[in-house]
């Protein structure tokens, strides 16, 4: 079964959502702030981490500026919207849990089995040799509570992590015994937008040489 998750996603995030106007999880670092809206070329599909465990099929979109922006004006825009939709209950829940800087992920689980079970909470990260647990859930699907689907059902949240993830660096999510570390080789590409976007080369490898 092929699932279309940037389509999915891209239409729950214009449908119903307000106009720009959220504080989007914080950029790591400053880079964000030196990239223009409106410029990236990217589709979603590029920041969109996928896992599997058999049962299950997960797809992970970090939402953070430093990458958004790095989306084509459409895919930025859905995404932000969406966080603006949200941006009541992310204050709510990182005041209650005493967040400065909260780390959001849009996260769909699809089910490919019957009955299949499913927990947000064991959704976790490893970067910078630190580990990054979920300290909430927003659950933007009907019934994503029960924490069950049927074969091709799906239930969509924004996962809430205590700070922001390390996405201009290789990390890796994990699900129970499954991991990825997908995102190492995505930073090539994401790399590189950044540097047409800003009108530089990208860095070469490590290879004693300098790039003019």
């Amino acid at each position: 079964m092929r699932i279309r998750s940037g389509a999915v996603l891209l239409a729950l995030a214009l449908a119903g959502t307000p106009a720009l106007s959220a504080q989007v999880a914080a950029p790591t670092d400053s880079i964000a702030g030196m990239i223009p809206v409106g410029q990236g070329r990217l589709n979603q599909d590029v920041i969109t981490l996928r896992l599997g465990t058999g049962s299950l099929d997960i797809r992970i979109v970090p939402l953070d500026e430093a990458l958004m922006r790095l989306l084509s004006p459409d895919g930025y825009q859905a995404l932000t919207n969406l966080v603006a939709g949200e941006q009541k209950r992310i204050d709510s829940l990182s005041a209650a849990r005493g967040l400065r800087q909260p780390g959001l992920t849009l996260v769909t689980f699809y089910g490919l089995a019957p009955n299949t079970r499913f927990d947000p909470q064991l959704l976790t990260v490893m970067g910078r040799n630190q580990l990054f647990r979920p300290v909430g859930v927003l659950p933007l699907s009907p019934g994503f509570s029960n924490q069950q689907l049927e074969a091709r059902g799906q239930a969509t949240a924004i996962i809430v992590y205590e700070r922001p993830l390390p996405v201009l660096e290789p990390f890796t999510v994990s699900y129970l015994s499954s991991s990825s570390s997908e995102w190492e080789r995505k930073l090539q590409r994401l790399n590189a937008e950044r540097a047409r976007i800003l009108g530089r080369k990208p860095a070469l490898a490590d290879t004693g040489r300098r790039v003019p």
